[in-house]
């Protein structure tokens, strides 16, 4: 796909959410394991599926592990919201059972927030103040699930990159295939993938004060190849490209 010559104006990423400013948007095609939400400032976002199928809006909201790729030729906000930190977004999102364009209410107080902060967006306190408001927003028009509590043990393990997969599977007292099962029922994805998803997080972390090489290695990538092979099949962009204007919360 041919890609806009972006320039970003700003982005946080905290442990919760990532939120990222930019004067324009084209992503590669991806499916990233969190709840997005594309907001196009002055134009639609458009996110195009496999097959060709788009949806168009000013905001347009992708439930986790959905592939897609996201393109707006004006300033854009994309905000992406961890799943078992803030599952009441990724509820939201998978109510609507696919990539769905969102108006009425929830987009007309989201623009008056933007509005009042438009000077402002190159400001991590600002980018990590709309994150949280429109979470709360969705908070309140979205479901609340549980997983089952030997799955949100393994999560939990499994946030360290360090972290031994085998071990942590064993320590749930289930079969692997019976673990398996649940955790693909309440997170949505295998437990091999999550692992490498949150090795990803924590490697784009990372990779804010060190070269991408030492990055990839402390989050427990094999080398850097496989940092940014990961990084365009999970996020659609390169670690160099998500990391131009990243600031820490």
């Amino acid at each position: 796909m041919g890609r806009l010559n972006e320039s970003r104006i700003g982005a946080v990423i905290a442990e919760a959410f990532a939120v990222r400013a930019s004067t324009a948007m084209v992503s590669t095609l991806h499916a990233e394991h969190g709840a997005a939400v594309l907001v196009g400032l002055d134009s639609e976002v458009t996110v195009t599926m496999p097959g060709g199928a788009a949806v168009r809006g000013r905001m347009v909201v992708v439930p986790p592990d959905v592939w897609h790729a996201a393109s707006c030729p004006g300033p854009t906000l994309g905000l992406l919201y961890d799943p078992e930190v803030m599952p009441h977004v990724a509820g939201h999102a998978r109510l609507r059972g696919g990539a769905c364009p969102v108006d009425g209410g929830l987009l007309s107080r989201f623009d008056g927030a933007v509005a009042a902060h438009r000077a402002s967006l190159s400001r991590p306190e600002v980018l990590d103040g709309l994150a949280r408001e429109l979470a709360s927003w969705l908070a309140k028009e979205s479901p609340r699930r549980s997983p089952d509590g030997r799955v949100a043990r393994v999560v939990e393990a499994l946030r360290d990159p360090a972290a031994d997969r085998r071990l942590a599977v064993a320590r749930a007292g289930l079969s692997e295939a019976h673990l398996q099962a649940l955790f693909l029922r309440d997170v949505g994805l295998p437990i091999r993938t999550f692992q490498l998803w949150r090795r990803l997080l924590v490697a784009l972390v990372a990779f804010s004060r060190l070269d991408a090489t030492r990055a990839a290695h402390a989050a427990g990538f094999a080398d850097l190849a496989h940092f940014s092979r990961t990084c365009r099949r999970m996020l659609g962009y390169s670690p160099t490209e998500l990391r131009d204007g990243l600031l820490l919360t």
